[in-house]
Parts: C-alpha cells; sequence; structure tokens
C-alpha cells in the first residue's frame, strides 16, 4: 500500500502509463483493490504485469482480459486468479490516467491498498 497520488494526464484525450516497482509473487491468486479518492474528469486503469527473475524488459500483461477501470471515487477491485492468468515469480502494476475532459485540469487522486494473495485449494 502506498500513499495517495496525483496523476495529471496532460491534455484533453491525454493518457499518461507507469509502472510501481517489481513485487515477489506471493500465492497462486491475487486480489488488487484501488481507492480513486476524488478525481476531475479522468479514468484510471490499472493492469498486472508479471515476468521470472531472470528476464529483462517490463514484463507481460498476466491478462489482457482483467484490468481495474476506476471511472468514479471509491474502492474498485480484480482478481487475477491461476485460471486466468500466468502470474510468475514477480508482480507489477501498470496505472494509466485517461482525460475525459477538457485536459489541463483534469487528475486523479489514488492509492493502492496491499495485495492480498492466496493459493489455489488443490482436490
Amino acid at each position: 500500500m502506498f500513499d495517495a497520488q496525483l496523476l495529471f494526464p496532460g491534455a484533453a484525450g491525454a493518457a499518461l502509463s507507469f509502472y510501481s516497482p517489481w513485487l515477489p509473487r506471493g500465492g497462486d491468486n491475487l486480489r488488487v483493490t484501488v481507492d480513486v479518492v476524488q478525481r476531475v474528469s479522468s479514468q484510471l486503469t490499472i493492469r498486472v504485469f508479471t515476468k521470472n527473475r531472470e528476464d529483462s524488459g517490463d514484463g507481460s500483461d498476466a491478462d489482457g482480459g482483467t484490468s481495474i477501470v476506476a471511472s468514479a471515487t471509491g474502492r474498485s477491485t480484480a482478481e487475477w486468479t491461476s485460471g486466468t492468468a500466468a502470474l510468475r515469480e514477480l508482480v507489477r502494476y501498470q496505472y494509466t490516467v485517461q482525460s475525459t475532459g477538457i485536459g489541463a485540469t483534469d487528475w486523479v487522486l489514488f492509492r493502492m491498498l496491499a495485495p492480498v494473495w492466496f493459493d489455489t485449494v488443490k482436490v
């Protein structure tokens, strides 16, 4: 978890993306919650990227069909499970803030809650 971060996408229709630091995988499955504290004409999208320690680069999208799209204040949660995602040794978030208004005055203030890791039950 980190304290609230303020992002400005820039011009109207513009998008700004950045990555979090790498985190070690803590289980088979991952549950992620974002808390949008306040926003002005913006949308925040969060995706999970993953790679093994020996791999270089930005990693690969853990599951192209799963993301958090927050276009209102409050909490939003998504889950990446071993059935839909191939979570490797390291994971990180990609944050993208998109302007949906006039641009220069658009912003989003958000915080990420601590990730919840859990293993798949095998019967």
